[in-house]
């Protein structure tokens, strides 16, 4: 799964990054240098910083010293050197970065105002910053009417993340931008600010502009202009969008025929989130169209069924069905969908989990997760039996689960924190080492055939991710992608598969380490998903939307060079048929 966790760098590598390289008093290295120099100081800037605690001295010190030498960067004579100082403060943050940024907004070159407009977005998504001051907002406002469609679209994205009441009329004007990518973040930031988008967008050419615009127009409570036609959309992200929408409309009158026709149509996505508004709707006849999909031989079927068991009354009797499915897949979604609810006997339950070896993966995980956000002093002790029951070579996402659930529990009982951090300082140590291959000397291209159509995908070269490259590659000739699924897929975000398990828990027996480069994650990136640093293994997603605010923090490996249209076709569930090297 891809989990919002940022890299780690050991503030003494930091200490020695900076230190070696050339100082600004030196001759200046070539363009290609100073462009790896001012990535690499920005990584500095993604240091994991644990929760309840603060930013270490050491830390603090390298990165406001890579902040003063990349400042003077962001005025370079060359423009790609002043693009990728621009990015990298944007990373690290630190006093009067923005007024830099702000300045970079105004740049002769496009590529270095697109790059300011996506700082100053991580300025505020990595924290950094509270909130967007007025110069910010100003200087965005002005690059969103910006000649070039690649700021354009980089600005609709600084506003996509939060209500931002000051720039609604941008965001207004760009959800009509000739370019589809500025028109579906524009959307997105109305969605936040609940207003009304212009109808003529749910008939936009795109895809993920139509189903935005239908998700725009639920948040803006503007039900009554959600036409049918839009539950009979060719794309199953529309169709999934307005099943959402009619389960937050609460008219079950109107919406229930239409999601009661959708439920029984083609594919799985937008069925499954009709299952879900229909139980939150408590349409006639849900409970009976619940109890036939909990008997559909499609796992993400009968996983929303009990997902939306939660929303229908005495849901307790089904959830614990819902507990016995031999998916482990639906098992674990009965469970976390029972240990949310107020159903008696969950402790016990939860206990039962953790402490059962013979618990799959993903049920042990929801486990987890329940007890993270349970915090029952009652779990420590079957918490502290689960680290027992794992195998520690290759249990790292486990283990760290455990271990969150701990700390959690430590932080909300102060009177269980002695006794806690006395189990962790003996907490067993993730000790396996990621797995290096042999590099390849070029890098090719992979068709990947799947029930919906083929894609291909162009590998990326040396030095880029050449280890990921490599194990990708290896896996491929060995056809260990042959006959697995698309488990994941998230409307104008990713589609992500070749999982063994098919839950995105699973891997080949090894990990890769990580090798963030300055690929970006836009549409057709390929890139390896993560629980933590160090943890990529034989998995992969694809970018369907232009993602920023994974660059750096995920390795990009390949990117999808034909076939694009196949991937907005997939659907969870769906196989790979096979991947070929070309």
């Amino acid at each position: 799964m891809i989990y919002n966790r940022r890299v780690l760098i050991h503030p003494a590598a930091a200490a020695l990054l900076l230190a070696a390289l050339p100082a600004r008093a030196q001759k200046a290295p070539r363009v290609q240098a100073r462009i790896e120099e001012a990535f690499s100081l920005g990584q500095l800037g993604l240091v994991d910083v644990p929760e309840g605690e603060i930013e270490t001295e050491d830390a603090l010190r390298a990165r406001l010293t890579a902040v003063e030498r990349l400042s003077a960067s962001a005025s370079d004579s060359e423009a790609p050197v002043r693009r990728a100082a621009v990015e990298a403060l944007g990373k690290l943050g630190g006093p009067d970065t923005a007024t830099v940024l702000q300045k970079a907004t105004s740049d002769a070159d496009a590529a270095v105002r697109g790059e300011a407009a996506l700082a100053l977005f991580r300025q505020r998504y990595l924290k950094h910053v509270p909130d967007y001051s007025t110069d910010t907002v100003r200087a965005l406002i002005r690059l969103a009417s910006d000649p070039d469609a690649e700021v354009r679209w980089r600005a609709a994205y600084a506003f996509s993340r939060w209500p931002e009441p000051r720039a609604l009329a941008a965001a207004s004007a760009l959800q009509s931008d000739a370019d589809s990518r500025a028109r579906l973040f524009a959307l997105r930031a109305l969605e936040k600010l609940a207003a009304a988008p212009d109808a003529a967008r749910l008939a936009d050419p795109d895809v993920y502009v139509r189903a935005e615009a239908v998700a725009a127009l639920s948040a803006a409570k503007a039900w009554d202009r959600i036409p049918d036609a839009v539950f009979a959309d060719p794309s199953p992200h529309v169709r999934a969008a307005a099943a959402d929408a009619a389960a937050d409309s609460g008219d079950a009158a109107r919406f229930g025929p239409l999601l009661t026709k959708l439920e029984a149509g083609p594919g799985t996505l937008a069925p499954g989130r009709a299952l879900l508004a229909l139980a939150k709707l408590r349409v006639a006849g849900a409970p009976e169209i619940l109890a036939k999909a909990r008997r559909d031989p499609r796992w993400w079927i009968r996983a929303r069924a009990a997902e939306a068991a939660a929303f229908l009354p005495d849901a307790e009797p089904a959830l614990k069905a819902g507990l016995a499915d031999p998916d482990p897949r639906v098992s674990s979604q009965a469970l976390e969908t029972l240990a949310a609810s107020t159903a008696p006997a969950v402790t016990e339950l939860l206990d039962k989990v953790l402490r059962d070896r013979r618990a799959a993966p993903e049920l042990r995980g929801a486990a987890l997760d329940a007890a993270g956000e349970r915090k029952d002093p009652a779990l420590v002790g079957a918490l502290l039996a689960a680290t027992k029951l794992v195998d520690v070579s290759g249990a790292g996402e486990l283990l760290g689960d455990v271990r969150d659930a701990l700390s959690a529990t430590a932080r909300a009982h102060p009177e269980t924190a002695a006794k806690i951090n006395a189990a962790l300082a003996r907490f067993p140590a993730f000790t396996d080492r990621p797995r290096v291959f042999r590099p390849l000397k070029t890098a090719p291209a992979v068709r990947v055939e799947t029930e919906r159509g083929a894609f291909t995908i162009q590998l990326a070269s040396a030095p880029d991710a050449a280890n990921h490259v490599a194990a990708f590659v290896e896996s491929v000739r060995h056809r260990f992608y042959d006959g697995l699924t698309w488990h994941r897929v998230v409307t104008a975000f990713v589609v992500q598969g070749g999982d063994p398990r098919g839950s995105g828990i699973g891997d080949a027996g090894w990990r890769l380490a990580d090798e963030p480069s300055r690929i970006s994650f836009e549409r057709g990136t390929v890139g390896m998903p993560k629980a933590g640093k160090d943890t990529g293994g034989c998995q992969l997603f694809v970018a369907l939307a232009p993602a920023p605010h994974l660059d750096g923090r995920y390795t990009a490996f390949g990117r999808v060079v034909s076939g694009l249209d196949v991937l907005d076709r997939l659907e969870p569930g769906d196989k790979i048929v096979s991947m070929r090297l070309q």
